[in-house]
């Protein structure tokens, strides 16, 4: 899975869409965002034009995204549920769809992955550690080798 890397001041969002986002309070209210999924990042705008960021949600942060099954058969809800010790919050979301649904939480599981894994990805080689070639700085003889010998083919 080849990923060309794009500049960071413009990131593709690999899914977006138009999404209800419950706001978390007691009474649950349900609003609808629309959200792009960036690599490890879930960025939720008001609207389209993606002019007013309303939040930035660190997929690293998550440890799973799964379905949300409801008693009241509200349909096609999920939930991104927080890694141990984090201090986030839990996210539920709800899609206009089932495929929808499916489709975000395969992306979201995909970019929690992908979080989890930055870490190994972005290991850095520390350039004075580098190895030495041991031979490359060896002293060179001046006499030259014999070649060898290939008597046992004249036969």
């Amino acid at each position: 899975e080849e990923v060309s890397e794009k500049p960071k001041s413009a990131p593709t969002a690999e899914k977006y869409g138009w999404i209800k986002k419950s706001s978390g309070g007691i009474l649950g209210l349900w609003k609808d965002r629309y959200i792009q999924l960036r690599k490890t990042q879930l960025v939720v705008y008001e609207d389209e034009d993606e002019q007013k960021c309303i939040e930035t949600v660190e997929l690293e942060s998550y440890d799973k995204c799964q379905e949300l099954r409801a008693l009241l058969k509200k349909k096609n809800r999920f939930i991104l549920i927080r890694s141990p010790g984090k201090k986030v919050h839990d996210i539920k979301f709800q899609a206009p769809t089932l495929e929808e649904k499916e489709s975000w939480i395969k992306a979201l599981n995909e970019g929690i992955n992908r979080g989890k894994n930055k870490v190994f990805d972005e290991v850095k080689v520390d350039e004075s550690l580098s190895l030495d070639h041991v031979t490359r700085d060896r002293v060179k003889m001046t006499h030259g080798r014999r070649p060898p010998t290939r008597s046992h083919l004249k036969e």
